[in-house]
Formats: C-alpha cells, structure tokens, sequence
C-alpha cells in the first residue's frame, strides 16, 4: 500500500507531497510525489489532506457510553474502535479510584486483551491507574470511599500479577506510604505521575528524587502556583524532569494556561490527552456513573451533581486541533512522540520513518480524521465514496 499525501509530518521532520510506502504492517519507504506520479491500485490518494503519527492517549478512561472500570473486554474493544475513529492507534486504558477487587480485574482483562490481540481500534499499550493512592482534598470526581494511603506491600498483593501491564500510576506523593511506592514503581519501570494532590513544591522535589517523572491532567486536581508556593502547577512548569499531561479542551484549562505551559515545558515536556469518560461521543442529556458518582453530559462538559467537572468529553482529534497555533511538528510531538519517548517505544512508533510501525491518521483541511491506520492496517475510514 502506498499513501499520497499533501504533506507528511511527525515531531523530527516534515515532507511534502509525501509518498509513503507500507509493507507488512510498517513504513517500508518515505518519498515525494510529483504531478507526474500516477496512483496505482491499491493506493490511498489522498493528495489534498495531511499524514501524521496515530495519537496516543495514555490518559483516557472510556467513552461511546462504555468504561474502562467495567472490567468487561467487550467494553474495552468498543472504547478502542470510538479512539480509532478520533484518530488514536494506542491507549492505556485508564481506571479511576475503586475497589481493589475492580481495579485487580481491569488488569486481568486488559493483561489478556493485550495477549490475544483480539480487538479492534487501536492498540493496547498497557494500563494507567489513576488512584486509589490519592489526596482527598484533590479528589475531583474521584470516589473517596476507596480511597487508600499508599502501602507498596497492599499494592503488590493486587496488582503484583499483572505489574508488566501497569505502565503509568498516578498518586499523590505527600501521603505517608508514598516515597516507598514510588521506588516500587520506578523499580519496576511504571512511570510515577504525580496527580490529585496537595503536594508542596518541596514534596514535589523530593518525589522526582523517587523517580517522578509525569504530571497528571496539569492544572487540575492539584495544588496551584502561588509567589512564595510554587506548589505542582510551578514544578511541573519549572522541573524540566516532569513531563505535562494536558488536557487541552478550553474548558479543563484556559487557552491561554495551556500555551503558557508549553511556552514554559517546549512541546517535547506537554503530552495532549484526553481524560475521555464514557460520555465522550455522548449527546447531552447522557448519564452514567463514575465510580458510585453520577455523572450528566451537558453543554459540552461531563460534570457531577455538584457542578464537579467528571473527566473530560474530550478526543485527541479535538485536541490537536485546539493546539493549531502550533505547527504540525509540535503538535504531533504533544499528541505521540512525547507519550512514546515516556513508555520507551519511540524507536518503533511515533515517526513517519522507513521500519516505524505504519500507525498513521489522515486529516483533513478542518482537521477531521479521515482514515486511522493501526499496523498498516485501515481500521476507520470515512472518505468521501
């Protein structure tokens, strides 16, 4: 298969009237077409629009009316064909705080999802527990009845069987318990991400001596910035050790907040995500729970009884639009490079590259997903005819 594009960019080059050639499910040879180049059968002529490297969310909790915390694989493959059709070709499906017994059960089923390949959309990558070792001041939407004061031994009794499939865990690093959790985890290679939180900014420096690495949905659910108290807003802008998720939906985080902290990190420190709840794709009206919370779709926001925002209706396609001040490059480095450098795969995805994987997402001139390709294979098309 070859792909005809109008311009192919990720976060190291960018080519126009790019010829891409695919084989065996990788990228076998990047060209340039002329006016002269005839398309062959087979090929995806799609000159007027652009190519990019899939989006990789490792921040999204579900979505099309269907949660990761179901713990059910049918609801796993419909949340990873609803991320192909906004253009992701990898996820972590992410939990929230619950019971030990639900969050030991979505890594058994996603532990076996990823084994057997049997799924469509994009790929699993791993998992992200978000919680239950979280500050309940900074809870958000998070439920509080289940949450826990960190204890490495308690997490290694439910989670030890499945520790490959845990690539990133959220908690808050002030919490007693919580520096021993943290070596386990930077042991076991899972990245610490530092979130729902009260933490000082002295906390904060003494978790990156623990091996923190990332900053949960930045600016939210956190201590802010002040003069005298930088507090986790400053240390993620400040530490060039931390790497920033964002969500970048104009209602989560100001416009202006979400440049100011790429002005301040560059785009290789800021990973887009989407904290994507069931809601994502649902029309307003929509309820479901989060956890044992309500949860209801209104006016483009998924809130709580309360007015609590509930994670967020958000897809990376939307996201990288949002980003638009930016130029192709950066924003395929915010969108997937950067989350692929963290979970050390960016020698094989992430790169429109001769022997890079063929996860590839087409868009058009709105920036609408036209066709999403998974391991040079087409898993959502929506061209014209």
């Amino acid at each position: 298969m070859r792909i005809l594009a109008s311009v192919a960019a990720d976060a190291l080059s960018f080519r126009e009237n790019a010829l891409v050639s695919l084989e065996e499910g990788r990228i076998r040879s990047v060209e340039t077409w002329n006016n002269a180049t005839t398309a062959q059968t087979g090929d995806l002529d799609v000159r007027r629009w652009r190519l990019v490297p899939g989006f990789v969310d490792i921040h999204v909790h579900g979505g099309a009316g269907r949660s990761v915390m179901e713990a059910d694989e049918e609801a796993i493959q419909k949340i990873s064909y609803h991320l192909a059709q906004h253009g992701v070709t990898s996820f972590l499906p992410t939990t929230i705080t619950g019971p030990r017994d639900r969050l030991a059960s979505v890594l058994e089923v996603v532990t076996d999802l990823m084994r057997s390949g049997d799924y469509e959309g994009a790929q699993i990558l791993g998992c992200h527990l978000e919680g239950p070792y979280i500050n309940p001041q900074k809870k958000g939407a998070q439920p509080e009845a289940y949450i826990l004061e960190p204890d490495g031994g308690d997490f290694l009794r439910w989670a030890g069987p499945y520790l490959e499939t845990v690539r990133i865990m959220t908690l808050a690093p002030e919490l007693p318990g919580a520096e021993q959790m943290m070596s386990i985890l930077a042991t076991a290679g899972v990245i610490v991400s530092i979130g729902h939180t009260n933490a000082t900014y002295a906390e904060v420096d003494r978790a990156i001596g623990f091996g923190a690495r990332h900053v949960t949905h930045c600016g939210n659910a956190m201590r802010g910035m002040a003069s005298r108290e930088p507090g986790v807003l400053g240390a993620a802008l400040a530490r060039s050790e931390l790497v920033a998720e964002l969500i970048w939906d104009n209602i989560h985080v100001h416009p202006a907040v979400c440049k100011a902290i790429i002005e301040a990190k560059g785009a290789h420190g800021v990973i887009l995500i989407s904290d994507g709840i069931p809601g994502a794709g649902m029309p307003d009206g929509y309820t479901f729970s989060l956890g044992d919370l309500p949860v209801v779709v209104a006016s483009g926001a998924a809130r709580l009884p309360d007015g609590t925002l509930a994670g967020s209706l958000l897809t990376l396609d939307r996201a990288f639009s949002n980003a638009g001040d930016y130029d192709l490059r950066k924003r395929a480095c915010m969108s997937s490079y950067n989350a692929l450098c963290a979970l050390g795969l960016n020698h094989r995805k992430g790169r429109i590259a001769p022997g890079y994987d063929a996860d590839l997402v087409v868009l058009d001139e709105e920036g609408t997903v036209r066709l999403t390709i998974v391991g040079g294979r087409i898993v959502y098309d929506k061209r014209e005819n």
